[in-house]
């Protein structure tokens, strides 16, 4: 066992195999995780790398490790702190996702009803583990405030936001006790010290979505006005020596030299730039522009980098292709080649630097553009500055977009909120261009396994310009946005999804608005083949997902084209049929509203017909106990206070079948009587007497509205039809009063 410990806290993996291969465990990720939990001997840091892991042993290692801790009642805080103790998050982001993502979906299965979903505990979880490293990390300045912290747990829909209490409680709880992890070999002081500093280093950079934070006005005079002094202390002490060079070992130091010549040398650029096409000196203002942007980047002078930046970017003359010359083609080349140097430093100007890759593919790809670049010079010179376009469009341009994934968190929203901005622009343009568009989505490819935190700030801003671009008056704009929104649902959805989260559902959200508000038969119709398709390729991956999925249905069971009801219907059909104990869960309700919306679509009464039978079919799993929650205990069972079952499942169908009894359509009404009265005979016995009082004024009076309003003004011929069904409807009343009225008078 000693053996298997030591090569455990070397390579973690290699110390498992060794475990299972000598039969020391059993051979199951459950024996796994109470070796890890119980063994004292283990490397803390071992522990959370190979809890981290991705492979598919390892990951449920995980969970079973997770899994195998309580924190029924415990505060959220007190939970972290506990979860904790066994291991130290590990150095890198995805598998310091994995675990906050379990830890926050066992947290809620614990806590029912603290939070809304598992989503507002995995933020709050993030956020938790951001404050410590912040509010006890002398790296990071200035610190998080009781107000930021409540600003970062804040989400877009209210009812999933923690509670501001809640929050400023763990805030103060957090600073005032930092959450620590003993180190666990004291003769390792050293060792663990180092490693710590270089831990807490790495969370700061991994978790930077609001760390670390620039330096205020104040903080920066104060330490110009020190480094200045320290700089005049030098040369007077140094003053006597004449030509001697002294070599700065700070980089701060530079910042009070470049203040003072930064200005003067951008102007000396610009004109330089403005008045002359001498390649030597053009080579020299662009070496300029780099290091100026380099510099004032890494000393965080932002006013200075940004006037650097759009000088830069002015003097590519993509806007005036006719007036471009060889001093604008190495304007635009140096802008380029940040994406490869120094991608970072351009932070705020990312707009206008995407707004140059655009109007470049855009010069390049219409030769009619193309031809009037540098109008009225030599056409040798042309030449050579078209080809010199065309190669830059190409490796060059399109590296801003593959280096996106080097990005920091905070900076790849910022470069998604500035790509969206100008497809924006793109698609206002006659004829619109989705040349911007189209980066987006392979861009989204690149950047999707960032961790979910980062990925749903993305989505937010991604999701609305979908929409936009999805509701396009241009027809085969609009399908190009939608087909496109499949791709990334279909390749976001390989990403497995916990209980209780609800990540799939915002992803697929953008084709429920776009289904209910387009006009177009043809984009519907693609809407509801874009969900067949990733129902046929990923059933066994949508959990949360499916809300939306039969949402979609609902609106394609509204529709008045037959193909798309037909189309919609046949996969609601398979659904249920196939994969009802997989899908209908949380969602029931969705299922019901869905069916109840086809059985009362007019296209065909077979669809109708078909829709009731299913709706038998989810009253008997809904009976059968297959619904979480959703089973009707024996009368004398005294329910939740605060939740009634019949209410929220049982009355949403009984009052669907009501409203079918009026349809116009023969068939479907007597079909609809028979499956309500059939459905209130076989499970009455459970309903209270409250519910039977609420199914007679809400579901069975109302079958007899039309008759009594009819009666007051007279019966036409033509509702004839109407006698069978209501004489039908009362004899089925009579027959249900006498088998509830003796059971329901002795209780």
């Amino acid at each position: 066992m000693e053996a298997a410990i030591s090569e455990f806290n070397h390579k973690p993996a290699k110390g498992i195999e060794y475990l299972l291969s000598n039969k020391l465990i059993e051979n199951n990720a459950t024996s796994v995780a109470l070796f890890l939990k119980s063994n004292s001997s283990l490397d803390k840091v071992m522990i959370g790398e190979y809890l981290g892991q991705h492979e598919e042993f390892p990951l449920a290692v995980m969970h079973a490790y997770v899994d195998s801790m309580k924190f029924l009642g415990l505060k959220f805080d007190t939970a972290i702190r506990e979860f904790l103790k066994g291991f130290r998050l590990p150095g890198e982001a995805q598998k310091i996702d994995r675990i906050m993502e379990k830890f926050a979906e066992r947290y809620c299965g614990d806590n029912l009803g603290l939070f809304k979903n598992a989503d507002t505990a995995y933020v709050l979880a993030y956020a938790v583990i951001m404050l410590n490293t912040d509010a006890h990390n002398p790296m990071v300045w200035p610190k998080m405030s009781k107000s930021d912290f409540v600003r970062m747990n804040t989400m877009s829909d209210a009812e999933e936001c923690a509670p501001k209490e809640l929050l400023e409680e763990i805030y103060d709880s957090i600073v005032k006790e930092e959450i620590k992890m003993k180190d666990d070999f004291p003769d390792a002081a050293k060792t663990n010290k180092h490693r710590r500093e270089t831990e807490e280093r790495g969370l700061v950079n991994i978790l930077n979505l609001a760390l670390p934070r620039l330096k205020s006005a104040n903080d920066t005079k104060a330490e110009n006005e020190k480094i200045i002094k320290q700089t005049q202390a030098l040369f007077k002490n140094q003053g006597q020596k004449r030509g001697v060079f002294h070599v700065a070992q700070q980089v701060e130091l530079v910042r009070p030299m470049l203040e003072a010549v930064g200005w003067p040398l951008l102007a000396t650029f610009s004109v330089t730039m403005e008045e002359g096409d001498s390649k030597p000196r053009v080579l020299l203002c662009m070496e300029g522009f780099r290091a100026g942007i380099h510099l004032t980047r890494v000393l965080g002078m932002d006013t200075m980098r940004y006037a650097f930046l759009t000088s830069l970017v002015r003097f590519t003359f993509l806007h005036a292709p006719k007036e471009m010359r060889g001093k604008n083609v190495e304007a635009l080349r140096t802008l380029l080649a940040f994406a490869d140097t120094d991608m970072d430093a351009l932070q705020d100007t990312w707009n206008a630097a995407l707004e140059c890759v655009s109007r470049l593919d855009y010069i390049t790809s219409n030769p009619s553009i193309a031809a009037t670049v540098m109008q009225g010079s030599n056409q040798i010179s042309r030449d050579s500055v078209i080809q010199s376009l065309k190669e830059l469009s190409g490796k060059p341009a399109e590296q801003v977009f593959v280096n996106s994934v080097k990005l920091p968190s905070d900076s790849i929203v910022e470069f998604f909120t500035a790509l969206c901005s100008v497809s924006a622009e793109e698609l206002k343009q006659t004829p619109a261009c989705v040349f911007s568009l189209q980066k987006l989505v392979e861009i989204s490819y690149y950047n999707m396994a960032r961790i979910r935190l980062v990925w749903a700030r993305i989505w937010s801003v991604l999701s609305q310009h979908f929409i936009a671009a999805g509701s396009h008056h241009e027809e085969k704009v609009a399908m190009y946005a939608i087909d496109s929104l499949r791709q990334l649902g279909m390749k976001y959805l390989e990403r497995a999804e916990l209980n209780k989260f609800t990540f799939q559902n915002d992803i697929l959200k953008p084709f429920v608005i776009l289904m209910r508000n387009s006009h177009s038969e043809k984009i519907r119709g693609l809407i509801v083949d874009c969900i067949v398709q990733l129902i046929k390729s990923k059933v066994g991956s949508i959990k949360s997902g499916w809300r939306c999925v039969f949402m979609i249905f609902t609106a394609a069971a509204d529709d008045e084209t037959e193909y798309i009801v037909e189309s919609a219907f046949e996969n609601v059909e398979q659904v249920i049929l196939e994969h009802f104990d997989q899908v209908v869960g949380d969602c029931f309700m969705d299922c019901v509203n869905c069916l109840i919306g086809f059985a009362n679509n007019k296209c065909t009464p077979r669809i109708s017909l078909k829709a009731i039978a299913l709706l038998r079919i989810c009253e008997d799993r809904l009976a059968e106990g297959c619904i979480p929650g959703g089973a009707v205990k024996p009368v004398d069972v005294v329910a939740e206070a605060n939740f009634d079952v019949t209410e929220h499942y049982w009355f949403p169908m009984l009052a669907g079948l009501s409203d079918l009894t009026l349809d116009s359509r023969p068939e479907v009404r007597h079909c609809a009587l028979e499956v309500l009265f059939d459905l209130l005979n076989e499970r009455g016995h459970k309903f209270s007497s409250p519910f039977w009082e609420s199914i007679f004024h809400r579901v069975l009076f109302p079958i007899f509205d039309h008759v009594r309003h009819a009666g007051r003004d007279g019966l036409s011929s033509g509702d004839d039809w109407l006698r069978d069904t209501s004489i039908h409807s009362l004899q089925l009343i009579c027959n249900l009063f006498n088998t509830f009225y003796k059971e329901k008078l002795d209780m």
